[in-house]
């Protein structure tokens, strides 16, 4: 971390100063002290670290440290990452503004933030996990990467002017209390954009919630080689499937059977099953997977203090946004 994001940094305790302790502009390796609490935070690699090294999000950071780059455009050769930041913020340029992501696994929505702030503003990226450690984004006085808890943000209050949660809500004890504490961080009349995996009608024919309660506490390494070699046995009827049945049809029978198909991303057949190696992981690995309903999330938005709340169906399932009051 550079030493001058030390000034927007709290005690995730009690929300006081911290003191930074590291040689040099850039900080690799030092420590941020908190005088009130009398407790330090470590900094390591360039990333202070608020959490425990272990935690219940541990699947996520072995995922995107197998899977570094595999949904990076640069890697997969198809805009996807791009296209979806920005339909699902709807944000434009914000020269100078402070941007928070809250779960940035390796990253790949992070470089788009980053185009929206400039050279005068700031994205602040942390995740759970150690999938901090996958990010590839290079350092920058633009960038904060940090190591934190969801729930217990080292930020101060009404620090950020815009907030995006994708693919991290439905993961965690509890999506309200999740939302309430991002809103948090939030000026009057900050932005707020997440997303939410669904429950509706198709949720008891989703397959993954039937194999979940047993896949969830197998090993990591041993689950993710099983994956690999399920698909690779499954490859032949995954392809059958978009060859003889539509676009639809092909896509939700597929997702049924466990192998994630990603076809209409345009990506080609190494990349396809590069993504369903990731996303078999992904489905079944996490502590938590708790789908909900699109009002849910609807009621959720509005408690945490946001107006013009909108919700509706989205890439992950339920989109939501608001603004701060």
């Amino acid at each position: 971390m550079y030493k001058e994001h030390v000034k927007i940094l709290a005690c995730p305790k009690c929300k006081g100063n911290l003191e930074l302790f590291g040689e040099g502009e850039f900080v690799e390796n030092g420590s941020l002290e908190c005088k009130k609490c009398n407790v330090s935070y470590e900094i390591l690699n360039g990333i202070p670290r608020f959490v425990e090294s272990s935690n219940y999000a541990d699947s996520f950071g072995f995922e995107w440290n197998m899977h570094k780059k595999t949904q990076y455009d640069s890697a997969s050769g198809v805009s996807a990452s791009r296209t979806r930041f920005y339909k699902e913020t709807r944000w434009e340029k914000c020269e100078g503004e402070i941007i928070l992501e809250a779960g940035c696994g390796s990253g790949r929505f992070t470089p788009y933030a980053l185009e929206l702030v400039g050279d005068s503003g700031l994205v602040i990226s942390f995740d759970y996990s150690n999938a901090v450690d996958a990010a590839s984004n290079k350092p920058s006085k633009n960038l904060l990467r940090i190591q934190a808890d969801i729930f217990n943000l080292p930020l101060r209050d009404e620090s950020c002017d815009k907030c995006f949660c994708f693919g991290v809500l439905q993961h965690t004890p509890s999506a309200k209390n999740a939302i309430k504490s991002l809103v948090n961080s939030l000026r009057g009349g900050g932005q707020f954009v997440c997303d939410h995996y669904p429950f509706n009608k198709n949720t008891p024919f989703n397959t993954k919630y039937y194999v979940r309660p047993i896949a969830k506490w197998i090993p990591h390494r041993a689950l993710y080689n099983f994956g690999k070699r399920y698909v690779d046995f499954m490859w032949p009827i995954f392809k059958f499937n978009r060859r003889f049945f539509s676009p639809f049809r092909a896509n939700r029978l597929n997702w049924r059977l466990l192998i994630p198909d990603y076809t209409s991303e345009g990506l080609d057949e190494e990349k396809l099953k590069e993504w369903a190696y990731l996303d078999f992981f992904d489905m079944l690995s996490p502590k938590y997977d708790r789908p909900i309903r699109m009002k849910t999330l609807y009621r959720f938005l509005e408690e945490a203090g946001l107006e013009n709340v909108e919700t509706n169906p989205g890439y992950n399932g339920w989109e939501g946004r608001g603004i701060k009051k």
